[in-house]
């Protein structure tokens, strides 16, 4: 019997414990807003200890409260058997970094006998959340100026496309009817500045297509569709027909994905790999390219490229060509780079740049390796849905 009697009492001390234990601030007043229960938390918050405050008039320990309507209104809806909230309030006691739920106490039979109030404290949040508008709004700002610096880059584009390019026109056509109408005096030396003139016009026009190119990559304007890559291939095919009618070579490809892309730049993708390996080739020799494309695993993407939350698609293009060395790799990436005499090899230098920033701008990697007996291959890794 003396053991029965012990366990109500051990049962309320363990109640004690567990209620000190809160890391909240724990308060309870009965129906007639007397305190009935103060933990160590709202304690040490506080500096009243519990056997200063338990049994005294809510309103009398904390006057200042009923200046808070809300407050006193959750207080009273909760004693009338409703949960509340209040969430924290900067200037006001109890809610300073804290938010309210106020919890009805209610009896076996659904009478209300008092309240519970647990206060939580916020403040981590509230620094965090503050830290976090911060750097929103720092984005922001940095975001308007990117749309001002993409603006500018459009009028520079534009200015490019347009006023720059055709006064090139009208200055190849004026050299080229000079060669016309008065090409029977003028010496071969003449003929051949002009030549070389209209050969630097013609490598000034292909640089200002290049540029305008990489400009749209980096719009903001452009909108992810669905792309069938077999009808990319085809198009780009058609393109390049007469090179590769001229040049003799097969250009082949196996079944192609469909993909969530950018088509325009898909299409220059396709268009400078394949316009690459057509253009590197050995005096005489025969090119040949061939596009293939299959699903990757983790462990096949290269070092330091994973990407969790997508599977990789593997797009490659592998062609017969000069290659290159192997230390050049990543050179053959940066604009302008040449890795072979402008007069053997004729373009701008950005043809492989403008193809890496197309695949990063589709979130993926591109890599090139070379063949130990010539050619090369080009690895693109796209994300697939």
């Amino acid at each position: 019997m003396q053991r029965d009697a012990q366990k109500p009492h051990a049962l309320a001390n363990l109640y004690e414990m567990l209620n000190d234990s809160s890391i909240d601030r724990v308060m309870a007043i009965d129906d007639e807003w007397r305190i009935i229960a103060w933990n160590k938390t709202a304690a040490q918050v506080t500096g009243l200890e519990k056997n200063e405050i338990v049994g005294k008039r809510f309103l009398e320990v904390f006057p200042q409260l009923q200046e808070d309507r809300d407050l006193m209104d959750a207080i009273e809806f909760a004693m009338r058997g409703k949960k509340t909230f209040l969430p924290a309030r900067q200037g006001l006691l109890n809610r300073q970094n804290y938010e309210n739920h106020f919890i009805p106490l209610k009896d076996d039979e659904g009478h209300v006998k008092g309240v519970m109030n647990i206060m939580h404290d916020v403040a981590h949040r509230e620094k965090a959340e503050k830290k976090l508008q911060e750097l929103n709004d720092a984005l922001e700002h940095k975001y308007r100026q990117l749309e001002t610096a993409s603006t500018e880059m459009a009028t520079f584009t534009y200015i490019t496309s347009n006023e720059i390019k055709e006064p090139l026109r009208h200055v190849y056509t004026a050299f080229e009817l000079l060669m016309k109408s008065e090409g029977n005096s003028l010496s071969n030396g003449g003929k051949a500045n002009i030549r070389r003139i209209q050969a630097s016009l013609n490598r000034m026009n292909l640089l200002l297509d290049d540029i305008s190119a990489l400009s749209q990559i980096n719009s903001f304007n452009q909108e992810r569709t669905t792309i069938d890559l077999n009808e990319v291939f085809r198009h780009v095919q058609l393109k390049l027909q007469n090179k590769i009618t001229e040049k003799q070579a097969v250009v082949t490809a196996g079944e192609l994905p469909v993909i969530r892309g950018y088509r325009d730049m898909l299409q220059t993708l396709f268009y400078n790999l394949i316009d690459n390996s057509l253009k590197f080739q050995a005096p005489g020799n025969l090119p040949q390219v061939n596009i293939s494309c299959r699903l990757v695993q983790d462990d096949e993407l290269p070092a330091g490229f994973k990407r969790a939350d997508k599977k990789m698609l593997l797009l490659t293009f592998t062609d017969n060509g000069i290659g290159f060395e192997p230390q050049y790799a990543s050179r053959i990436f940066i604009m302008f780079e040449k890795l072979h005499p402008k007069t053997l090899y004729h373009g701008s230098g950005m043809g492989l740049a403008i193809a890496k920033k197309i695949v990063e701008a589709h979130d993926g990697f591109i890599q090139a390796i070379p063949h130990a007996d010539g050619g090369a291959t080009f690895e693109c890794y796209l994300p697939t849905e």
